[in-house]
């Protein structure tokens, strides 16, 4: 829980530095699907899915298919950050692995994946083009880079469930504890377009 609060607080800061935690290399440890372990610096791309390792010696490149997990040190955080490669249905009765990171683990675990998007930024500055004394001021539309998640679910049946951020959605995988969760969606005024509430759900349900 204390990682996803910290990675909630640092996003703002990505946001404005733009360089993200996938452009950083990160010390930590990487498993395959054999069961070998590598230890060193990883740089991970969720877009490609891919994992970059530099053991001192070479540069190895990892992606799903040949990956069990990853573990990493992200400084910008100061906490640790595991991921997995699970298998994702993406069609009818059609699974193939996908890169998520594992922030709550339970009986409902709460998955990630993060994406970079650009998005339009305005502003204003002054054309000093027209006429009269004073600068007027002109609309500037440029385009920022972002980091955005998409949150996923991880029921003990092993199925991943992708939340698009309805109420009903959350509820139905909560059928053991529908009127006590229901309750506390409501009472805590949770807000399931944050990470942070979704956390505090997700939290709240493994525990009572």
């Amino acid at each position: 829980m204390r990682k996803l609060l910290l990675l909630v607080f640092f996003i703002s800061n990505y946001n404005f530095a733009q360089e993200f935690p996938s452009d950083i290399w990160h010390k930590g440890l990487l498993v395959t699907n054999l069961g070998d372990t590598i230890e060193g610096d990883l740089k991970y791309d969720f877009e490609s899915q891919s994992i970059q390792l530099d053991d001192g010696e070479t540069i190895k490149a990892f992606n799903v298919n040949n990956l069990f997990f990853f573990e990493i040190y992200d400084k910008t955080i100061r906490d640790y950050r595991q991921f997995y490669s699970l298998m994702y249905e993406v069609g009818y009765d059609y699974n193939v692995p996908v890169l998520f990171e594992m922030m709550i683990e339970g009986k409902i675990s709460l998955l990630l994946r993060e994406r970079i998007i650009a998005e339009t930024n305005q502003s204003y500055f002054p054309s000093y083009y027209s006429y009269g004394i004073m600068p007027s001021f002109s609309n500037n539309y440029g385009y920022v880079n972002k980091v955005k998640y998409d949150y996923f679910f991880l029921t003990d049946d092993g199925k991943i469930h992708k939340f698009k951020g309805k109420k009903k959605e959350i509820l139905s995988l909560m059928q053991d504890k529908y009127s006590v969760m229901k309750e506390y969606i409501s009472k805590n005024k949770i807000s399931l377009k944050k990470m942070s509430d979704i956390a505090r759900v997700v939290n709240y349900y493994n525990i009572i």
